[in-house]
This record gives structure tokens, C-alpha cells and sequence, in this order.
């Protein structure tokens, strides 16, 4: 506010950006797989583990966090088949035990 910024319209762009991205995202999956009320639940599941093991606040987290769970996701049935749907959740409660704060979190604290 001190620089000229009018902080309230930057939110609101934000936010409909944010908005027209996500509605652009629905739609562009929407053909390629069923629509249902729980579509987004495994999404919304993986980014939570993402966050988790990055760290909250941290944008490099959430990347590295992504292309972690990414490789397990992908890699992880070719070793273990049977659980490999666990294998992420095993890697978030790991990193919560060794780093509370997550892999990058409370960095520059």
C-alpha cells in the first residue's frame, strides 16, 4: 500500500485468476476421465502430501515436494505393486517424524 499498490484489487485479481485456472483445469479434464462428485479427492489428497512434505509457505518445498511424490507415484508400483498406493503416505509420516516443519519449512525463519 505504501509503494501504490492498491492491495485489495491485487487480492481480487489474484483470486479470479486463481479462479479462471481452476474452472479452465476442471474443464480441460472433465472429457478426459468421469466426472463425479469425488473427482478431485485423490488431487486434493496428493497435494495436502505435497505441502506436508515440502513445507508450508515454502514454494521451493512445494516443488521438490511435488516431483518426490511424483517419482513415488510413478516409480513405486514397478517395486512394490501390493502397497504402492501407501508409499506416499509412508514418505509424508517420515518426514514428519525426522522435520516437523517439512523438508523446507521454517527456512529463513
Amino acid at each position: 500500500a505504501m509503494l501504490g499498490v492498491d492491495v485489495p484489487r491485487l487480492y481480487t485479481g489474484v483470486f479470479f485468476l486463481g479462479s479462471v485456472l481452476a474452472g479452465l483445469g476442471g474443464a480441460l479434464s472433465a472429457p478426459l476421465q468421469a466426472t463425479s462428485p469425488a473427482l478431485g479427492d485423490q488431487v486434493i489428497i496428493d497435494a495436502f502430501i505435497v505441502v506436508v512434505i515440502g513445507g508450508l509457505g515454502s514454494m521451493g518445498g512445494a516443488f521438490v515436494g511435488a516431483m518426490l511424490i511424483g517419482m513415488m507415484q510413478s516409480l513405486g508400483p514397478q517395486f512394490v505393486s501390493a502397497g504402492s498406493i501407501a508409499i506416499p503416505f509412508l514418505a509424508m509420516v517420515i518426514v514428519l517424524l525426522i522435520r516437523p516443519e517439512g523438508l523446507f519449512g521454517g527456512i529463513g525463519e
